[in-house]
Order: structure tokens, then sequence, then C-alpha cells
């Protein structure tokens, strides 16, 4: 049975990278790749639950190297978020996954958004005395313009909550583009689609490569059904040519990828199969 993803963290070179669960969804398959078939599925029981659902993890990434202690995206926060025909997203542990890792919220140097959705930015405030505070009120906030651009002003619900993220963030965003080394040795690499100014990000330590995908891809099965894109893509088309463009480096030797969406794991390598590619999980 599929479970939501823990907090667990691997070292690369200097680096600690540590993914922080806050929680996960339940949901409906079908509803999520709308390209998929109920036969299509029966190649993947492990991905489902013993009602045929869906289990997708939530969270973020911290990443610890020298001065600099990264945030990469900050979970759903502590919410349910029922959309309908889908099924219920749910947050709450992020703070103590922080916890875990023994980094203080005014420790954190940057904050790296990968995208807006509302599962990737939960956590930029929480309640305080009646109003609102920042989680890391001593970052560097980091997205593209793009993005920010995307969503800043309107109240989809699938976004950035107009007075929980975007308030509070708009005089303290920084923009990046794809290409920039944001810190030394994380570099943003531009993969739209699922969202306008989507961002992966490459870090590179100790003669190896780590890749946080954000959303690039949500379930490990996507590996081989290449056209079942998600329900949340803004631009499902070039959601698809951005992974396949990444296929590339993410199979590259001493390559490590993670994939915020991923059950049970989300740190593993990907490796080529045939005309299709295969996820290992990272040995425990």
């Amino acid at each position: 049975m599929p479970e939501f993803a823990a907090t667990r963290s691997i070292h690369v070179g200097d680096v600690r990278i540590t993914f922080l669960a806050d929680g996960g969804g339940i949901v409906q398959p079908l509803a999520l790749y709308p390209a998929s078939t109920a036969a299509g599925w029966q190649a993947h029981p492990d991905l489902l639950d013993q009602e045929g659902r869906f289990i997708t993890s939530i969270g973020g990434f911290l990443i610890e190297r020298g001065a600099h202690v990264v945030a990469v995206d900050m979970g759903i926060g502590p919410q349910t978020v029922d959309f309908p025909g889908f099924g219920p997203f749910s947050g709450g542990g992020y703070l103590d996954s922080l916890a875990q890792t023994g980094v203080a919220p005014g420790a954190v140097t940057d904050v790296i958004f990968t995208h807006l959705h509302l599962d990737h930015c939960g956590w930029a405030t929480q309640p305080a005395n009646g109003g609102r505070r920042l989680t890391y009120p001593n970052a560097r906030y980091w997205v593209t313009q793009t993005e920010w651009d995307f969503w800043y002003g309107g109240d989809n619900p699938a976004g950035p909550h107009p007075l929980f993220v975007q308030q509070p963030l708009k005089e303290l965003v920084q923009f990046i583009r794809g290409g920039d080394e944001i810190l030394a040795g994380i570099t943003a690499v531009a993969t739209p689609g699922h969202t306008p100014g989507h961002i992966s990000l490459r870090i590179d330590a100790g003669g190896q490569r780590v890749y946080l995908t954000g959303d690039v891809l949500h379930g490990a099965m996507q590996l081989q059904k290449r056209d079942w894109s998600v329900a949340f893509d803004v631009d499902a088309a070039l959601a698809r040519q951005s992974r396949e463009q990444l296929y590339g480096e993410l199979t590259q030797p001493n390559t490590i990828v993670a994939v915020n969406h991923f059950s049970d794991a989300v740190f593993g390598r990907i490796s080529q199969e045939g005309e299709n590619f295969r996820w290992t999980p990272l040995a425990a």
C-alpha cells in the first residue's frame, strides 16, 4: 500500500537535503490524470490504495550548505482542501518536519518557489496574534517573474492565497529566470507548462547532481505512461515537453532526482528502459 512520503535527509558532498513532509492527497486517479484509463492503471497497483485511489505526497525541501539554509516550496499548510471530483489534499506536518532537522525558522536564509500552486506555498505565513506572520522571517524569497505575474492579483483556489501569500510577499519577492545560479551550486532550470513560470533546481555538489523537479512529474507511472499529464497542468503539451527535455539530464550518471509528490519515497534515480524510463527509490 502506498503511503505519503516521510521526512528524510540525504547528504551529497557538503550539502544536506531534507524532504519536509507536510501531508498528501488521496485522489481519484482518472480525475487527476484525464488521459489515463482504468485498464492502464492495472499496471500500477502499487500506486493505488485499497479503494483504488491515487496517493500523492505533499511537502517541501530544505537545502543546507555552509551559511545558506534554503527552503524550496512550503507545502499546503495546516488545512484540508477538497477539490470536487478529485478528493482531499491535506497538510499540517511541515513545521514538525522542519523541527526534526534542528533548523530554526529564523535560520532559513532563502526560500525558492518552483511555482505557486497552493500546495507549494501554503506555509508562507501562519496565524499570529490575530494576523499573519512569515514562517521564515529572515529569508529572501525567489520566484520567476512569469510565475508571480500569472497569479498575482487573482484568487484562483489552486493558486497562492491573496491574503496569506500574495500580500505578505509582494514587497519581498526577487525574480529569477531559468539558467540563473541563485546561490552557489543551486541553479534554476526552466521547466514551464505545469504553470507558466515553473522551474526545477539543479544542485551541484561533490561531483554529483541533485535535481529538485517540483511538479514536472507527479506519479512514477508517468515515466511509462508519458502522455498522462496531470489535470492541474496549465499547459499540458508544454508540461510534457519540459518533462521530455529534462530526461536527458535526469538519467545522467551521479544524478539523484527528488520529486515532491511521489508516494513512499521522493528521492531516487531515473534510468532509461527501452523507449521509456524507470524510477528506483534511493535505499533507506
